[in-house]
């Protein structure tokens, strides 16, 4: 934590000794012209000429100086585009204006433009063009929040679709993956507020729909997604009997609807039970053996089903229940999910309450995950600490996927792990040798002190969520998809550019829910 705050506050002096230097320049232009030249108002007589930029290149929020001549002295007159983006105006002097580079700035064209209410009295377009990088910034995808704090969620169009109740869990559909499935669980706290249903995005329509109610799943628990192959799905249900499911299994029935048709419960049926225990967290399916695998939440047990038991149950040639068989067990009441490792060569165990993350190899000859071993944080110690091992600390780590990493090409493992840590309200990221850093949230330290909050825009420096657990990715858009349980949205980690990115909200826009 020490270092966290060190960091924050070598970062602030860096940015008080940027605003100095500039308007030291500014004070130099202005020495130039008798000492005055800051206080000159707007000459119409006159033309607006742009000499130069500093710095000449940057991102989204970049702070920027305009050096020329003939701006005048009033912010409130003062336009500047930045590649037709308005930017926002810090403060103008008649030979600088002091502004906010804004989001989609691609083109580079700055354009200042003074004007007096709607009349415009003077403009001119710099032949020198700012270099502007895009970068990876949080948005909004879908959903909304009530004023109130709770959620009215339906179906319905990206921008109508309600609210998203506790999105625990969320899973891309291996057939058709502009088809992202969230899980939704219910209990007493402010985000477990889901109704049970499992809703769908249509990421191509831009729709939001219902996959499967809470009556087809078999409990308002529905705490994770995984497929058994393109056309079966797997559903973790939580519930206290040892003799009812843990697992459900469904078959696709039909493809996804078109055009006007947003009945997206027509895809999924033939409901099985695939395995019985009881207070079942995660389920995963081993990506090159097949076999599944399940936990409880009693003992902290670590089960395996054999494949072909859960390949004779969809065929409908076995009608009981799958064997299980307990590979390994934590403690009691020890609640965690798996994820398995692209290359099945080992997988994690996400401790939810207990704060930390194991390592479970996989035993390619006997066709076992053996006894795990910590990768990072401790058990029952929470925190938010960037470290590495042991030292790292979560709070309630939650959702997490594996994501190629190209700079470890050719190297023994070439993910990242990233997952959302719950109640630091941020995304954080494992490299394989178990070092912990933030990747996003916990942002727009000027609002206030909290680490929680709805605000868009930079990855740490602005961005902020609220109880985050789901998390997806789409590898082939590099685009990140996050349940954001308190905001009750599906936000969104972009590079400008790409598709489904939405503008960044304005200065003014911004908040703080």
């Amino acid at each position: 934590m020490k270092k966290n705050i060190i960091l924050k506050n070598c970062w602030q002096l860096c940015r008080m000794t940027w605003v100095l230097a500039i308007l030291c320049l500014i004070g130099c232009s202005d020495d130039k012209d008798n000492g005055d030249a800051s206080s000159i108002a707007f000459n119409p007589n006159l033309p607006v000429e742009v000499s130069s930029i500093n710095p000449t290149s940057g991102s989204y929020g970049q702070r920027l100086v305009i050096f020329g001549n003939n701006f005048g002295n009033d912010p409130s007159m003062v336009n500047v585009f930045i590649g037709g983006k308005k930017a926002i105006i810090i403060s103008v002097k008649n030979q600088a204006i002091y502004c906010l580079v804004p989001s989609q700035a691609y083109s580079g064209e700055i354009k200042v433009q003074i004007a007096k209410g709607e009349e415009q009295l003077a403009s001119t377009v710099s032949d020198i063009k700012f270099e502007y990088v895009r970068k990876q910034l949080v948005s909004t995808l879908c959903g909304s929040r009530r004023d109130d704090g709770h959620y009215d969620t339906k179906d319905g169009p990206f921008d109508d679709c309600g609210a998203f109740g506790s999105p625990n869990w969320m899973e891309f559909d291996p057939k058709y993956p502009s088809l992202l499935y969230v899980a939704a669980d219910r209990g007493a706290n402010d985000e477990n507020e889901g109704n049970g249903n499992m809703r769908v995005l249509d990421l191509e329509n831009k729709y939001v729909g219902t996959a499967l109610t809470e009556g087809e799943i078999g409990s308002n628990r529905g705490r994770s997604v995984a497929f058994f192959d393109e056309n079966h799905m797997l559903v973790a249900v939580d519930q206290g009997d040892e003799l009812r499911g843990a697992v459900y299994g469904f078959t696709r029935l039909n493809e996804p609807p078109q055009g006007e048709n947003h009945d997206y419960r027509t895809m999924w049926g033939n409901k099985v039970q695939l395995v019985n225990f009881k207070e079942c967290n995660t389920v995963a399916v081993h990506p090159v053996d097949g076999d599944m695998y399940f936990n409880s939440f009693n003992k902290g047990q670590f089960f395996k089903v054999d494949k072909q038991q859960i390949q004779d149950i969809f065929n409908g040639e076995r009608t009981t229940p799958a064997d299980k068989e307990v590979l390994f067990q934590m403690d009691n009441g020890w609640e965690y999910n798996i994820r398995i490792h692209p290359t099945g060569n080992y997988a994690y165990i996400v401790s939810i309450n207990r704060h930390y993350i194991q390592r479970t190899n996989y035993d390619w000859a006997s066709k076992r995950f053996v006894t795990p071993y910590i990768i990072a944080g401790t058990a029952e110690r929470s925190g938010w600490e960037d470290a590495i091992g042991t030292t790292a600390r979560f709070n309630q780590p939650y959702q997490g996927v594996f994501v190629y990493n190209p700079a470890y090409a050719g190297q023994e493992d070439e993910y990242d792990f990233y997952i959302c840590d719950k109640l630091n309200h941020c995304i954080r990221v494992i490299t394989p040798q178990g070092k912990v850093s933030t990747f996003a949230g916990r942002g727009s330290s000027s609002l206030n002190s909290n680490p929680w909050g709805f605000v868009e825009g930079d990855l740490r420096e602005e961005a902020r969520f609220d109880r985050c657990k789901g998390l997806a990715y789409d590898q082939a858009k590099n685009i990140f998809y996050i349940g954001d349980g308190s905001n009750r949205r599906i936000r969104m980690i972009a590079y400008e550019g790409t598709e489904e990115e939405s503008e960044m909200p304005s200065e003014e826009a911004k908040t703080n829910e």
